[in-house]
């Protein structure tokens, strides 16, 4: 199969699994297997979703600064998802398996998970930017449009965190995360289709 196919599949696997796991996040630590099992397949996700973002950069070519850019903030969101993902499935669910009921512990763990989280979002809307710059400047309706909702999807979670509108919390997690996955599927799709190779850049 061709890798434009394999890494554009690969996205829209990604976008799906990401919208279906927040559809069934728990809204309490006291699900453990469940908050296991939804934290692990969302750290799986974030590996699916760089691999296949890291072939559309490379196809962009990486000399490009804004391709090149675009990878290293893509990579420091993944970190960031990862390491929120990891407080949150693995390391408050092991806490509360152990009994331990530590307010200020608690708290720490949930603001460290905060902090990662909002760091994945910010990094990650910033590459959806810098790609974005490279769309928009493509021939055909596809390419432009991808990229004037790119500008969007990788701003406006931004602004919504930065407004106070949305925290991390639940709610605007699935609305975040969400407004991201519309994106990472479009991209995928555009890849998967061919339209990558087909539209040439100016």
């Amino acid at each position: 199969m061709d890798a434009d196919r394999i890494a554009g599949g690969a996205l829209m696997l990604a976008a799906l699994g990401i919208a279906v796991m927040m559809g069934h996040h728990p809204s309490s630590f006291q699900a453990i297997a469940l908050a296991r099992f939804i934290h692990g397949a969302m750290i799986a996700l974030v590996g699916v979703t760089t691999y296949g973002f890291a072939h559309l950069a490379l196809r962009m070519g990486v000399e490009k600064p804004a391709a090149l850019a675009g990878l290293v903030a893509c990579g420091i969101g993944a970190l960031g998802g990862i390491g929120a993902g990891t407080i949150n499935g693995f390391l408050v669910t092991g806490l509360v398996v152990r009994g331990v009921t530590d307010h200020d512990l608690l708290l720490f763990a949930w603001e460290g998970n905060q902090a990662l989280a909002r760091i994945g979002v910010i990094a990650s809307g910033t590459a959806f930017l810098l790609w974005s710059s490279d769309f928009v400047r493509r021939p055909g309706w596809a390419a432009r449009g991808l990229g004037a909702l790119g500008i969007l999807a990788g701003t406006l979670p931004m602004l919504l965190l930065w407004s106070g509108m949305l925290g991390m919390n639940l709610a605007g997690a699935i609305l975040i995360y969400g407004i991201h996955a519309a994106w990472i599927a479009l991209a995928g799709l555009y890849l998967w289709s061919g339209r990558f190779a087909a539209d040439r850049a100016v």
